[in-house]
């Protein structure tokens, strides 16, 4: 039993002392909260088609000089893309240079 409560009162202070503070979901903020979800969905899925383009080039970039691009901004200097796109208000792309992938956040 003491082994319990002492499992208990660590799990209560882990999970109690996180740093990222989430506003409670009540009835009154539920509308709200539901629509910056919709929102954030919609800009995410609204970028996907720059990711997907964006990841294309960067396969393209492998292929010709077996390694990937340091940046997304070496595909624009290499001549693989004009510019880079514009991601969704609010948003960036997220670019890994070791493994390749792009995401947008």
């Amino acid at each position: 039993m003491n082994k319990f409560l002492g499992l208990f009162f660590c799990l209560l202070i882990f999970f109690g002392c996180s740093k990222e503070k989430k506003e409670e979901l009540t009835p009154l903020n539920a509308p709200k909260k539901y629509f910056e979800t919709i929102d954030r969905a919609k800009k995410k899925a609204e970028g996907m088609d720059e990711v997907l383009y964006l990841k294309n080039k960067i396969v393209t970039f492998q292929i010709q000089e077996g390694r990937n691009p340091n940046s997304l901004e070496e595909l624009v200097e290499k001549g693989y893309i004009e510019k880079l796109p514009t991601p969704p208000k609010g948003m960036n792309f997220v670019y890994d240079p070791k493994t390749g992938a792009v995401s947008i956040k």
